[in-house]
Order: C-alpha cells, then sequence, then structure tokens
C-alpha cells in the first residue's frame, strides 16, 4: 500500500481471460433443475465430435433436415410411454426455462433434432427433477389405521367416526378413547409389543422418583385421481374431495408392511407403493 492510502496491485493483478468461465468444457452433457412446481431450467453442451458423429450415423444433412429442439418428457412409471412436447430452440442458445403444465410430476428433456418424417435423433439427455405439487393440502384430519390383528377395534377408539360433529361429542369420544386405549394398551403383550406403554404413569418402584415413557406412531399420505380406487394393506381407503389421503398407524417393533395402491375408476391403470418401515426399541432396563 502506498503512502497515500491507495492499493497497488503491481504484478498481482488477475488477467483477464481468468475472470470469466470457460464458454465450453469440451463434453456433450445435458442438466435440468427444478425452478418451481411448473418451471425448470435446462443448460447443455454438445461438443463437435458429438455433432459430426450424428451426422455419421443419419446424414451429412441431418442439421439442415432437422428442427432443433427440447424433447420435454413426462417420466412415467413402469414401462409406460410418458406425453412428450417440443420446444423448438437454437442448440447454441446452451440453457432455457421449461414451462409445464402438469406439477407434481417427473420429468426429463433431451436436446436433439425433430425430422419431417417424425423420428427424432436424440443428442444429449437430462436427469430427471420431480416437480412439487403446486397446491396446498387441505387434509384436516387423519383418519387412524392399525396394522396389528385389532385393527378394526383401534379404528373405532381413533375416533374417526365422530369427524365432522360438535364439540361436545368430540370431546365425549376422545374421554372414551382414553380409557379404551388403557385397555387396549394393557393387552401389548398379546400383540408381542413390549415397548409400548400405557397411557397412564407407571408404577413407581419403593425409593424412586425418576421414571419416563415414551412410545411412538407412524403417519402415512399421499393423494391420486379423486374418483380412484385406494387400498393400504388390503385395506379400502376413502379419499378427500382432492384425491388426497392420511392416515396414523400403530408402530410395534419389527418390519411394518404398508402396500399401497391405486386403481383408476375404468379399471384401466394402476399404481402401487410399497412402503417398508422397521421399528427397534431399547430400554436401559432400569
Amino acid at each position: 500500500m502506498t503512502s497515500s492510502g491507495k492499493i497497488n496491485k503491481g504484478n498481482n493483478a488477475p488477467e483477464a481471460e481468468h475472470k470469466a468461465l470457460p464458454e465450453n468444457y469440451g463434453t456433450t452433457e445435458a442438466s435440468l433443475l427444478p425452478r418451481d412446481p411448473n418451471w425448470m431450467f435446462i443448460y447443455w453442451e454438445i461438443t463437435e465430435n458429438s455433432k459430426k458423429e450424428a451426422c455419421r450415423l443419419h446424414g451429412a444433412d441431418i442439421f439442415q433436415k432437422g428442427r432443433q429442439v427440447i424433447r420435454v418428457r413426462e417420466v412415467a412409471e413402469g414401462d409406460a410411454a410418458g406425453k412428450y412436447f417440443d420446444i423448438p430452440v437454437m442448440h447454441d442458445a446452451k440453457s432455457w426455462y421449461v414451462n409445464v403444465q402438469e406439477s407434481g410430476r417427473a420429468y426429463c428433456c433431451e436436446v436433439g433434432l425433430a425430422l419431417p418424417d417424425g423420428a427424432f435423433v436424440s443428442l444429449v439427455r437430462t436427469n430427471t427433477v420431480n416437480l412439487p405439487a403446486g397446491r396446498v393440502s387441505d387434509v384436516t384430519d387423519e383418519k387412524w389405521m392399525a396394522v396389528t390383528a385389532d385393527f378394526d377395534k383401534l379404528l373405532q377408539l381413533s375416533g374417526v367416526e365422530y369427524i365432522g360433529k360438535g364439540s361436545g361429542e368430540v370431546a365425549k369420544s376422545l374421554a372414551q378413547r382414553w380409557e379404551m386405549l388403557r385397555a387396549v394398551f394393557s393387552r401389548a403383550s398379546s400383540w408381542g409389543v413390549s415397548s409400548m406403554a400405557a397411557p397412564q404413569a407407571p408404577q413407581k418402584q419403593a425409593g424412586k422418583k425418576f421414571w419416563l415413557v415414551a412410545d411412538c406412531e407412524l403417519i402415512l399420505y399421499g393423494a391420486t385421481e379423486p374418483d380412484a380406487f385406494v387400498t393400504v394393506s388390503g385395506r379400502k381407503v376413502n379419499l378427500n374431495p382432492d384425491g388426497t389421503f392420511s392416515m396414523r398407524f400403530a408402530l410395534p417393533d419389527g418390519i411394518v408392511d404398508l402396500p399401497i395402491k391405486a386403481v383408476s375408476k375404468d379399471e384401466t391403470d394402476s399404481r402401487e407403493i410399497d412402503i417398508k418401515v422397521t421399528r427397534a426399541t431399547t430400554t436401559d432396563g432400569k
């Protein structure tokens, strides 16, 4: 630093070519990034070698015959062919914002050439991204379920039949549920669930003033078409008007298998998801 207080850069000033990122990296690749429920951002690079290879495979005039496009594909489950649409672009643009009408779905993109005969030549393909749903769930009440032999009884104990009734009836049902749960949890050992604690203070041992009880439950939620037929562990699930559903399960020690299946109203399509949850409870034995 000079006596005037100004910084003396001397020979340490960075050279101009080091101030910007390179325009190319010499690799044919593309990446897709989610921005919000209906927008994605894609950027790509296609090397001259990749273009020459396309000409070798499809003809020297392939870039003159084909339209330069981004093909946006909806990624379907299994082997089903997803929907797609094309966005006209110049490959030299190297980046683009992509808008989709359907949120909450999985997409990937291919940068390539759409030929007059309907064929498509893919030059580079992106990764797959899952866009979030573009709405807020209006679920306000969970429906209670359990994966034990006492499913029906526990469902009634949850008070689900009182949803939509007056506050007085709800309070009464909750009081009844509390009393009945005490009886149900006292039978935990008959289920092989020794870790489940009864919903009451434990009996203190003589001279013991410190104690701890704990338990946990499992909440399952999802959504599908409002008119679909949905089952969880083989039992029918009542959907909300928007197709959403949620349930609360007892969670005993061991592995809990929750196969979920949805069948379309016309029974021409179906989807399945199998969720397995493992619980292992340990205590210090005191």
